[in-house]
């Protein structure tokens, strides 16, 4: 939407007056004056979200992903879609899991997923792991997946701070896996988790991790966090960064890691 916004400053004035003379003329006073509604609306809503963001930066607020406010959001949420309502297509899911999740999350492995909410990577998880730890910020998501997951004897599901993995042993875990979570969480805590990253992998662990890259400036109701911030965080934790992919391809085709400018990052303990 933001490129079509700005695209429209290419229009001089006059012209845009003899674009709305033409319009009336061939499409009515009614069609005519709904499409300038939504003009107006969608470049008002742009320049209250650039305000709203700057004021964000400036003042260091948490905007929509503070702690608290994530915990009411996935509270609330309606998980019977199982969370594939973020799937794009069945083609792009089936290329993660080619592309990041296999090749990351050895068999009969001890693996720690962060936000499992309804499920959506958790059986791909699951059919591979020795071992499989879902911890997310919300009860509702732990009971969705206690219930659909409830006769894997691999499995074990609790609710999180959404700032640490507290309950994951130290050097316990072979690899970790995220998706759609880091997104929403903020510098403070994606840095607290980026340490426990470190705490509970063995040397050699692997960890995948989804989140924003450009600060929330894409809009999406993501986090203030960025490409950079992500490497800081988990080289100062002592972690290795093994690859950044904001798209890829398979099998001649280019997937995108997500609609906002938003990056995958592969680590390792090293």
């Amino acid at each position: 939407m933001k490129d079509i916004i700005e695209n429209r400053v290419r229009l001089a004035g006059s012209t845009k007056a003899r674009l709305l003379a033409m319009s009336l003329k061939e499409n009515g006073l009614l069609w005519t004056g709904l499409i300038g509604i939504y003009y107006t609306a969608s470049a008002v809503g742009e320049k209250a979200f650039s305000i709203a963001a700057r004021r964000r930066r400036k003042l260091g607020l948490p905007g929509m992903n503070s702690v608290a406010i994530n915990r009411l959001i996935w509270e609330k949420w309606d998980w019977s879609g199982q969370g594939e309502e973020w799937s794009p297509s069945s083609e792009w899911k089936a290329s993660v899991i080619r592309t990041l999740l296999v090749p990351n999350i050895p068999t009969g492995s001890a693996v720690v997923e962060i936000g499992p909410g309804g499920g959506r990577w958790t059986g791909d998880l699951q059919a591979r792991a020795k071992k499989l730890t879902g911890i997310d910020i919300s009860e509702a998501c732990i009971r969705e997946c206690q219930k659909r997951f409830a006769g894997c004897g691999n499995v074990q599901f609790w609710v999180g701070s959404g700032a640490d993995l507290e309950g994951v042993d130290t050097s316990s875990t072979d690899a970790i896996w995220s998706f759609d979570v880091f997104v929403h969480i903020n510098k403070p805590q994606f840095e607290a988790y980026a340490k426990e990253f470190a705490r509970v992998l063995r040397p050699g662990g692997v960890g995948v991790v989804h989140h924003g890259a450009v600060g929330g400036a894409s809009g999406g109701w993501r986090s203030d966090v960025t490409t950079t911030d992500v490497e800081r965080f988990l080289t100062s934790a002592g972690l290795r960064i093994k690859q950044q992919l904001s798209s890829w391809r398979d099998a001649n085709e280019e997937f995108k890691a997500g609609l906002y400018d938003d990056v995958v990052t592969v680590f390792q303990k090293a």
